[in-house]
């Protein structure tokens, strides 16, 4: 594994590196709020928020300008493309990505920047725990963290997309996130940061809504989103738009 050069660990040399967090957004007045109260009650606050939003029709835009965000607009293509556009307008050195529908621990900025501090690291991930879940939720977050860290500690970095982050020069030379693919990209983007160093799974966990499982129900999320799609992508290495197009849960 090559070893990432000085310029992408903008933390070093005893400088405090600036976070920008970007959150992709699609109709989410509804969550965002939550999520943008626990950005801001963070023991280390960022630079900015930078909203991505994609044609909301909801008040998704003005809620988030009214409560101090910066939002760039652009169509809907999915949430690797408003991602991307995120971090293209973000300013931090350090760049954070977090689902419209998760609440952060109020350490979550602290730990992540202690993650950067350490040698050769260049991104990571978070754990995540469902908000308000019951037994059988929480015993099957437990084992999707479990694979999380296992699959990361065995040199296969793995990112479930709730709660991430990477040095800002790391993200642009591997190109930023696929947006031909609208399940796995984020695990596509951790594999493929192996080349330039080391991606780590951070202690403590975001809190997420299971809206897309109490929706379309727990069998079709699991097996055809999560496992099949998975399956497929370590495969193939892609995993196609078509047969894998997620419907919006609001």
């Amino acid at each position: 594994m090559a070893e990432p050069s000085a310029a992408l660990h903008p933390s070093s040399g005893g400088r405090i590196a600036s976070v920008s967090v970007i959150v992709p957004t699609w109709n989410e007045a509804k969550y965002l709020p939550a999520l943008l109260a626990s950005l801001t009650n963070q023991t280390r606050a960022p630079l900015e928020i930078v909203v991505a939003d994609s044609a909301s029709t909801d008040g998704t835009q003005d809620l988030a300008e009214a409560r101090g965000a910066f939002v760039v607009e652009g169509e809907r293509r999915g949430p690797g493309e408003g991602r991307n556009r995120g971090a293209r307008a973000a300013r931090g050195e350090v760049l954070v990505f977090i689902d419209a529908d998760c609440i952060a621990p109020p350490n979550l900025l602290e730990a992540i920047m202690a993650a950067v501090d350490q040698a050769g690291v260049i991104g990571g991930a978070t754990g995540f725990v469902p908000a308000r879940g019951n037994v059988a939720e929480r015993a099957l977050f437990f084992l999707a963290n479990g694979y999380q860290r296992a699959m990361t500690l065995w040199g296969y970095p793995h990112n479930a997309g709730y709660c991430f982050f990477f040095q800002r020069e790391a993200f642009q030379a591997l190109g930023g996130l696929r947006e031909d693919m609208l399940l796995n990209e984020t695990h596509d983007l951790a594999l493929r940061s192996r080349s330039l160093g080391r991606f780590v799974i951070v202690p403590g966990a975001v809190q997420t809504s299971m809206r897309r499982f109490r929706t379309y129900g727990y069998a079709r999320t699991i097996v055809k989103e999560y496992i099949a799609s998975t399956i497929l992508y370590y495969a193939t290495g892609r995993t196609s738009a078509k047969q894998f197009r997620p419907a919006p849960a609001r």
